[in-house]
């Protein structure tokens, strides 16, 4: 029957479109690659490739087989990363995944922590937006993330909790025109380019009436970019109050007095099985120890 391999010497022979190609990548004789794909399709007595001069060309069931396949081989990925987990502390690797807020936050603090307690332990960390996040927390490639997730929309398959949370702000430079207008309102606002990260389900859910995904005209995870487009032009940013409190005292960005309740909460995920493994509950233990200390 059909393995992972299978799909491999699939996905190879598509990738390149030829079977002397791909048998040398694959490190094996182009009879014995020609005689795996032929008794497969024997096999599962359908046509994988359709032979032309032009090389080799995949049927929808090879597309279908390959698309499926990665899926599959992604969760024997997150299998073996769990089955590490299990092991200790003393070894195996940790996928973390954060949203660009709580990443220049406090995150620093926290895999500081981490690597100081668990110095065997290998760690990827992983940027991402909150819908990139959790889809690749659901497919297993990070072990646990950390970003503006809205908890009562969150499949059954994960665990999570509260992390940290503040209101938002918007800053400008000091010289920006609205701060010439004494009666500033969203509409007035409005009027000029913002520069923000992906506002995510969990901003709208605190949203002011006058707020919208529409609002952001440049989607950016980077502050460091965002503060510096600030800074010598017209455009806006917004985020909590701490990750511009340098540039509000060095007086190279001002806020804008505002009355807004938009709220800004980070919340951790992780699929239950992995949550109850050492690398992965050990990590939790620090990040909620740091939320309570205020980071």
């Amino acid at each position: 029957m059909l393995d992972v391999s299978d799909i491999k010497l699939l996905q190879k022979v598509t990738e390149l479109g030829s079977i002397n190609k791909a048998a040398d990548e694959l490190y094996m004789s182009q009879p014995t690659l020609s005689k795996r794909i032929s008794r497969l399709e024997q096999t599962l007595n359908v046509k994988l490739f359709f032979r032309h001069s032009s090389g080799m060309q995949p049927t929808d069931v090879t597309n279908y087989l390959i698309k499926n396949g990665q899926l599959v081989q992604a969760k024997l990925d997150s299998m073996c990363r769990h089955v590490e987990r299990l092991a200790s502390l003393e070894g195996g690797k940790l996928n973390i995944g954060v949203g660009p807020i709580i990443e220049q936050l406090y995150f620093p603090k926290v895999l500081l922590d981490f690597v100081e307690q668990t110095s065997q332990v290998k760690t990827l960390l992983k940027t991402a937006n909150a819908s990139e996040l959790l889809t690749m927390t659901m497919d297993g490639h990070l072990d646990v993330a950390v970003g503006p997730f809205n908890i009562d929309d969150l499949p059954n398959e994960l665990i999570s909790a509260p992390v940290q949370g503040a209101p938002i702000v918007f800053v400008a430079r000091p010289e920006h025109p609205l701060f010439s207008d004494k009666k500033l309102n969203w509409d007035k606002l409005k009027q000029y380019p913002v520069i923000a990260p992906d506002a995510g389900n969990t901003l709208k859910s605190y949203h002011s009436s006058q707020f919208n995904s529409d609002f952001v005209q440049i989607t950016c995870d980077n502050y460091t970019t965002s503060k510096s487009l600030v800074k010598t032009s017209d455009f806006l940013t917004a985020g909590p109050r701490l990750l511009f409190s340098r540039e509000i005292q060095e007086q190279q960005l001002a806020e804008i007095p505002l009355e807004s309740n938009i709220y800004w909460q980070s919340s951790w995920i992780a699929r239950r099985e992995a949550v109850y493994t050492p690398t992965v509950n050990k990590f939790i233990k620090i990040l909620e120890s740091n939320a309570l200390a205020g980071g």
